[in-house]
């Protein structure tokens, strides 16, 4: 061991009790020297009672400087956690501004493709409405042009045909009739402004009429393409004819 081991175990030795010759035996060094040793222990631990006992109103200053100083660097911590927080919150705003930004703009360009989405649809729908109506403006023109050719044929006076040709010809009629009143109905026209469409109705009844007239002389074994029918429009029919090839939704 040396000295400073020897030191510490003799302190240790003196603190359990034992005597100094005690110490020097069981150490195997000599008295003296232990009772230096421990002497010069005891002068240190008194010099310092009483370097603290002297020095204990500048550590009473030097206390609270240390005091002042740690609340400073409180307060400072303080500050920076409050200003940290701060720019925090900031930062969270302003994150959830540019998120609501972001989702006005996606409602917006939703509600664009919803706008156009429906332009389409309404011009899809124009289209087929156009078409339609052309289709059936094309046939009632088809018929009224071939009806004032037959007229013109017989030199205006009584048309003749087969009974067959004339079922032929209402049975065209009927099926335009229904195909104009479903479209009134599907494009929200009104049925009461429809001109044309009561001059085809007015035209379809007088024909019917002429049909059943002949179709009640039939006998059972008559072939109605064999049967020679005639009818004479009336003066003011002939107008509903004409118009029939300029027809129109009104």
């Amino acid at each position: 061991m040396n000295e400073n081991d020897l030191l510490h175990c003799a302190q240790e030795l003196k603190a359990q009790g034992k005597s100094i010759r005690q110490i020097a035996a069981e150490l195997n060094i000599s008295k003296s020297k232990v009772f230096r040793w421990l002497s010069t222990k005891s002068d240190n631990e008194n010099n310092s009672l009483a370097i603290l006992h002297c020095a204990a109103p500048i550590n009473d200053e030097t206390t609270t400087n240390c005091t002042n100083k740690k609340n400073m660097e409180n307060q400072n911590d303080n500050y920076r956690l409050e200003r940290e927080i701060a720019l925090k919150k900031m930062q969270l705003d302003h994150d959830l501004e540019l998120r609501k930004l972001d989702h006005q703009e996606k409602e917006l360009e939703l509600r664009k493709r919803e706008i156009e989405l429906k332009h389409l649809e309404k011009d899809s729908l124009t289209r087929q409405q156009q078409i339609e109506e052309n289709k059936i403006k094309h046939q009632l023109k088809k018929w009224s042009n071939e009806e004032m050719q037959l007229f013109e044929s017989f030199d205006y006076d009584e048309i003749e045909m087969s009974l067959s040709s004339l079922t032929k010809k209402v049975k065209i009629l009927l099926n335009l009739a229904q195909q104009i009143k479903e479209h009134i109905a599907a494009y929200g026209y009104d049925p009461e402004e429809q001109i044309y469409y009561s001059n085809l109705k007015q035209v379809i009844t007088f024909l019917f009429e002429v049909q059943e007239t002949e179709g009640d002389e039939l006998e059972e074994d008559d072939n109605p393409s064999e049967i020679e029918i005639s009818y004479e429009w009336p003066e003011d029919y002939m107008e509903y004819i004409e118009n029939l090839g300029n027809f129109e939704f009104l």
